[in-house]
Formats: C-alpha cells, structure tokens, sequence
C-alpha cells in the first residue's frame, strides 16, 4: 500500500485521513511492531468484502497479508 493513502480505498477513513488520527494509528503500529500498510490492507480488505453474506477466501487473503509482517 503506497504512503499516498488518497489512492486507497480507506482514504476517507479518520485514521487515514486526519493528520493527528494518523499519527496516533503510526504510533501504536510502531510500538507493537505492526507496518501501518499492513493494517491498512486489511481494513481495505475488510471494507472491499463487507457487502458479501460469504467472504469466501478471505482467511487466506489474510494471511497472505499478515505474511509480510515477517
């Protein structure tokens, strides 16, 4: 996910899109060691998949994601 959080899907978000919200969610991935595009792919994750009844696949897209926090 690019620094660039305009491009994203969670762009209008009040983590992404509130500078001092921003920072507070930097500093919390940052003190228990999770990248913030991690979270943000999984929030986008999430928000691409909540209209579906059946999230068919998404446990593996999850790990697939928290897989790069190795």
């Amino acid at each position: 996910m690019p620094d660039n959080y305009e491009e994203t899907s969670v762009a209008d978000l009040p983590l992404w899109a509130d500078p001092e919200a921003n920072e507070v969610l930097r500093q919390v991935c940052s003190k228990h060691k999770v990248p913030v595009d991690v979270i943000t792919e999984l929030v986008a994750l999430q928000r691409e998949r909540q209209h579906q009844e059946r999230a068919a696949g998404i446990n593996a897209r999850f790990e697939e994601i928290l897989g790069g926090m190795e």
